[in-house]
């Protein structure tokens, strides 16, 4: 079976002087309600009382995800990105395998991976995206670098379920989730779109029910 094939890349500006605007709130807020939750804690800690550790730790986990949740947002707005530089793929793909311990990621590089420009920060980031999506569909990946004649392609492969071709239609919907519990999914592939389009790349999605995903981050070379 051919896998259905989705590369366009849909950008409104709007959305992400949105998605700034809101994250940069959303930060501003959070830090009022981390601070007066540790003030709570310490009162609860002076005045000998109990049973209220669980609760205080519970709001503050959420708070937490909250501030993952903004920074994410900040990711594909392009609030906090910085200008494109040159990155090497061949020690930023090792560290991606090493924090994979664990995963099962294979690595394929040529001998001298290519050098490209991007906001590496924003890049790996982006890397740390197409993987979580991989290892959520809970497949081997397979993690590679393509040299091109005016370019670089970096490359995800999944050997998971794959998807229909109107879930493709709608992967890269900002908030566009299949899981049962959404909350703060569907960014990832938003995020690495924002970061490949600042770049000047571009990024391609082939997949196809049991055939798995193949994801394909093109970039310009340094």
């Amino acid at each position: 079976m051919t896998p259905h094939r989705s590369d366009e890349s849909p950008r409104d500006g709007t959305v992400e002087a949105f998605a700034a605007q809101v994250a940069h709130d959303f930060n501003n807020l959070l830090t009022g309600v981390l601070g007066n939750l540790e003030l709570l804690r310490l009162r609860a800690v002076r005045s000998g009382a109990v049973g209220l550790d669980c609760y205080v730790e519970g709001a503050n986990a959420a708070a937490q995800r909250l501030v993952a949740f903004a920074h994410r947002l900040s990711l594909f707005s392009g609030r906090t990105a910085h200008a494109p530089q040159p990155v090497a793929l061949q020690p930023l793909l090792r560290e991606l395998v090493t924090l994979s311990q664990g995963r099962n990621v294979a690595l394929d590089l040529p001998e001298e991976a290519p050098v490209v420009l991007a906001d590496a920060a924003g890049l790996r980031q982006a890397l740390l995206e197409l993987l979580q999506n991989a290892w959520d569909a809970d497949a081997e990946v397979t993690l590679r670098a393509i040299a091109l004649e005016d370019g670089a392609v970096i490359v995800v492969r999944d050997n998971g379920p794959g998807m229909a071709p109107e879930i493709l239609a709608q992967a890269r919907g900002l908030f566009f989730t299949t899981r049962a519990n959404g909350a703060g999914r569907g960014l990832g592939l938003p995020i690495v779109v924002s970061l490949a389009t600042r770049a000047g790349g571009r990024l391609e999605l082939d997949s196809a029910p049991g055939e798995g995903c193949e994801v394909r981050l093109y970039l310009p070379l340094a």
